[in-house]
């Protein structure tokens, strides 16, 4: 799938909040979040070959690879073919394989926002992730090659704020890729 939109990752450790600011992303930009947990439970809820699939490897105790999502995601897309006018992928990459995966489907991010949060904060709020992710210290560790990797797109942000305050921060840099997206359409 070539990027003819903007994409924006959302990484941070457990409990940064971002299923918030995606979900806010969505509200006020009208990009598609996708939440590829959500995505492979739905797929296993209906018992799709997919679903079937992961449910196998998920009861085999197996991790379910990222590469095993991104069909997943892409019907998401594919379904919002016309309207789609951004999309943020939430929780992921975690790793450098993971943005690989990510980059091959999807195109390189616009945007990476990374959700800052330490070990005290995280562990205090309560986490919705319904799937094995990596713990805060993991993720630290294993999201450096990712940050390392695409600097000029990387945001990062002290999620012990508020959720308003750190959407704030957020805003500026979406506000700047959405002008820079319509410069570019306006020129084909």
């Amino acid at each position: 799938m070539s990027q003819e939109v903007p994409t924006v990752w959302i990484m941070g450790g457990p409990g940064s909040g971002k299923g918030t600011q995606a979900q806010k992303i969505q509200e006020q930009y009208g990009f598609k979040h996708i939440d590829p947990i959500a995505l492979v439970e739905m797929e296993v809820e209906t018992k799709s070959s997919a679903g079937q699939k992961i449910q196998k490897s998920l009861s085999d105790g197996n991790a379910i690879p990222l590469s095993q999502i991104v069909p997943l995601i892409e019907k998401q897309l594919m379904s919002h073919r016309g309207v789609l006018k951004g999309f943020v992928i939430d929780g992921y990459p975690a790793d450098l394989e993971e943005a690989e995966i990510l980059e091959n489907g999807f195109g390189s991010p616009n945007l990476i926002i990374v959700l800052d949060l330490d070990q005290a904060t995280g562990s205090t709020r309560s986490s919705s992730s319904r799937a094995p992710r990596p713990s805060l210290s993991m993720y630290i560790e294993s999201s450096k090659a990712v940050l390392e990797r695409y600097p000029q797109s990387v945001l990062k942000i002290d999620a012990s704020q508020e959720p308003d305050t750190m959407f704030q921060e957020i805003k500026l840099n979406m506000d700047n890729i959405i002008k820079r997206h319509h410069k570019v359409e306006i020129a084909r």
